[in-house]
């Protein structure tokens, strides 16, 4: 079972092993932002913490982002990753509820800003809490290892989606990352974007690595890192 953390009266983090993922509560709703990689039962995790009605928005479509999708009817995830993620043939009987760049739900006096930020995947989005202004990174800024690798990845965007982010950083005073380090200065995407132009010039060293069946180069640069195809 994923460890519960309360950040705030409606607000609350589940840390399963490597991934972590979030509660979100409104006046009138709650979200869960991703579902974990080993939390089948997130659903039910979720509204023992809420009395309100709960969906799922996941941030991209990863298996290690959606062990509990199978929990939801409605999957609000961009479609491009509901595509690539094989999320209706995984989880039979959910349906795609797609989400747009710059749409704006509301849980009911707590907006949520949805921003699409391909790359890491080509339907990655970021959540930004508008009113507490943190904002939810998925996997696009993080302290950790960001897989650039295999199908469905988009690097040739990821540089114009960090800059997306560095440009709205007057609106968010925290990042929530889902992997390693949880909570990062409102600058990091910066520095991530940094640790990329170097990598993606051949300025950073690497080291050649086996994953998943795939050889790869590995990137371990001072605020993030990078796995690469060869």
């Amino acid at each position: 079972m994923a460890e519960i953390i309360q950040i705030d009266k409606n607000t609350w983090r589940f840390e399963d092993g490597f991934v972590r993922f979030f509660l979100l509560e409104g006046e009138e709703r709650a979200v869960l932002i991703d579902s974990g990689v080993s939390c089948p039962d997130a659903f039910s995790l979720a509204c023992s913490l809420t009395d309100k009605p709960v969906f799922l928005l996941n941030t991209h479509g990863d298996m290690d982002h959606t062990s509990g999708t199978g929990g939801f009817k409605d999957i609000y995830i961009h479609p491009c990753d509901y595509e690539d993620g094989k999320i209706s043939e995984k989880y039979p009987g959910t349906s795609l509820v797609p989400l747009k760049d710059g749409e704006v739900p509301d849980l009911g006096g707590r907006p949520l800003k949805i921003i699409h930020i391909p790359g890491h995947t080509r339907g990655s989005v970021a959540v930004l809490d508008v009113t507490k202004r943190v904002l939810y990174s998925g996997d696009s800024v993080q302290k950790g290892h960001i897989y650039m690798f295999g199908p469905g990845r988009s690097p040739g965007d990821y540089g114009r989606s960090l800059d997306k982010l560095i440009a709205m950083k007057d609106g968010y005073d925290v990042i929530y990352a889902s992997h390693d380090r949880c909570a990062l200065p409102c600058g990091y995407a910066e520095k991530v974007k940094a640790a990329w132009e170097k990598t993606i010039s051949g300025e950073a060293s690497y080291e050649t690595a086996d994953m998943f069946g795939n050889k790869i180069k590995s990137y371990t640069l001072e605020d993030c890192g990078f796995f690469m195809g060869m």
